[in-house]
């Protein structure tokens, strides 16, 4: 995978490159059905030739794991755009990790690979201070490797104590140790269980078939045990550059070892979406006392902060005009406060409708309670709708809805949206339709024996009232029927609700039945 295998697929897929043609079968990364819960990456070396960082970071690409360089027993060989890809990462804000692809097998050789490693991370100043914050990756896969097991050279079980020779000493600088290799090297030559065991992170290749490809999910591995890093994909395009591909289960790091000047003052923990200060918070940023100005001393790069669950801003410093250092924020968004609260209105029930809230797993509906006014919890809906059933009829019902974002580690609530609907009264029944006199039709009705204001007399040249519809207002309770003026030689149709005002809000009966009159 990391080696350059010349054959004719990769030397079409390096004129393809060459060319700046994608593939029209070509999958993008920012295509595939992804877990916002986990982090993509890519892997980078020279061969992806120069990259566009900012580009990178735009198509949802977190991290990168570049390339140090490849190591054989005459030494290391760094690889000609790790400096560059290092710099670009940390000015773009992106996490980055290192790996090295290794020729050797013996302790000795792997111990002084780490060395090497260490070495030219450290030569790299600023951009890798801070080596707690750094995977280093040992890529092992070579045939060389594989030849020296099966000529008995050595035991399976020396190539595994050798893997551990090098990450012991990554891990004794400081760096985080991660071992690579492809799913049969790891069953034929390694046991995951043990390093595993021993805290290395394991990195694992296994590149299905895209109809088979579900990154929302964790990468079981044969042994069943999860993979910290699953590199899912070789062929995954951004513009038109192909990359290998990864998904990270946790951050490639831990933010909490960062070595940092800057102290943060003003940021919330928890913003909402939907409002703008969840895309740019605001807050000061200081070294020591000294408080820096934005763009002038430091950038921002913001990560995730269009979704719910946590998002990520780097804060990336600069002094006399070079990358200095950087700082890791993080901060919750709370799903969007339901929007749109749509409530109609039915003999016995209400039915509410609402948009869509970004961010929202499911929705709390609450009802207020008529006798000490506190809300008790309904339903929970995965739907952005709810049906409140066997209500009194004409009475109000006071309801209110959230949203919430749930994970097993973190459960984030959007604000209420309150509302409220009076459900509808008994049916009107209506008696009569009828062309009394020319020009004109008298509808009748039975009053109803309870409080109402009037009604309405609904007509319309359609059956289903859905065109040329009018209507005439009655007034009084005790009112049975309305005399309209229409014209003559058409046949309309009526029907009849009763309605009330109580707290200036509109409420209706149910229609009646729909009756039918030619007008003289």
């Amino acid at each position: 995978m990391k080696r350059i295998k010349l054959s004719l697929v990769s030397i079409l897929l390096a004129i393809i490159l060459v060319l700046g043609v994608v593939p029209a079968s070509a999958k993008t990364l920012s295509s595939i059905k992804k877990n916002y819960d986990f982090h993509y990456g890519l892997d980078v070396s020279t061969w992806n030739d120069s990259l566009n960082m900012t580009k990178i970071k735009n198509a949802d690409v977190e991290f990168a794991i570049i390339r140090i360089g490849y190591y054989t027993s005459s030494g290391g060989h760094l690889d000609v755009r790790f400096k560059e890809n290092v710099r670009k990462c940390a000015e773009a804000g992106i996490e980055f990790g290192v790996y090295v692809y290794s020729y050797v097998y013996t302790k000795k050789a792997n111990e002084k690979c780490a060395k090497w490693v260490h070495k030219n991370l450290k030569a790299m100043g600023n951009y890798c201070k801070n080596p707690k914050i750094i995977p280093v990756a040992y890529d092992i896969e070579d045939p060389a490797q594989v030849k020296a097991v099966t000529k008995k050279k050595i035991s399976r079980s020396y190539l595994h104590k050798s893997v551990c020779k090098f990450c012991d000493k990554v891990k004794s600088y400081g760096y985080i140790p991660v071992v690579y290799s492809f799913q049969s090297f790891f069953m034929k030559y390694l046991d995951i269980t043990k390093l595993q065991s021993k805290g290395y992170k394991i990195w694992y290749a296994q590149w299905p078939y895209f109809y088979h490809l579900d990154t929302t999910v964790k990468k079981i591995m044969y042994n069943d045990t999860v993979a910290d890093i699953w590199q899912f994909s070789d062929n995954l395009y951004i513009g038109n550059k192909r990359f290998d591909t990864n998904v990270s289960y946790t951050p490639i790091y831990d933010y909490n070892k960062e070595k940092t000047s800057l102290k943060i003052k003003g940021l919330k923990d928890t913003y909402s979406l939907g409002n703008s200060s969840s895309k740019t918070p605001s807050f000061k940023v200081y070294s020591g006392s000294k408080l820096l100005k934005k763009n002038k001393d430091y950038k921002l790069v913001f990560f995730k902060n269009n979704r719910a669950g946590t998002a990520k801003i780097k804060v990336i410093r600069y002094k006399n005009k070079k990358y200095f250092e950087t700082k890791t924020l993080l901060f919750d968004l709370k799903p969007r406060i339901p929007q749109n609260i749509k409530v109609k209105s039915n003999y016995r029930s209400l039915e509410l409708s609402w948009t869509a809230s970004k961010g929202a797993d499911y929705y709390e509906i609450y009802e207020q309670d008529i006798i000490d006014d506190s809300y008790n919890l309904v339903d929970i809906s995965k739907k952005n709708s709810y049906t409140d059933s066997f209500l009194e009829p004409g009475t109000r019902t006071n309801l209110k809805v959230r949203a919430v974002f749930s994970r097993p580690d973190k459960t984030l609530y959007s604000d209420f949206k309150k509302v409220f609907g009076y459900t509808k009264y008994h049916k009107i029944n209506i008696i009569s339709a009828e062309s009394e006199d020319e020009g004109s039709a008298t509808v009748k009705w039975e009053p109803r024996d309870e409080d109402c204001k009037g009604y309405e007399v609904q007509y319309s040249t359609k059956s289903d009232f859905s065109k040329n519809t009018n209507k005439v207002v009655v007034k009084g309770m005790k009112s049975s029927e309305a005399v309209i003026k229409l014209k003559s030689d058409k046949k309309y149709y009526f029907r009849v609700r009763a309605y009330d005002d109580p707290d200036d809000f509109k409420v209706y009966s149910v229609y009646s039945d729909v009756l039918s009159a030619t007008i003289e």
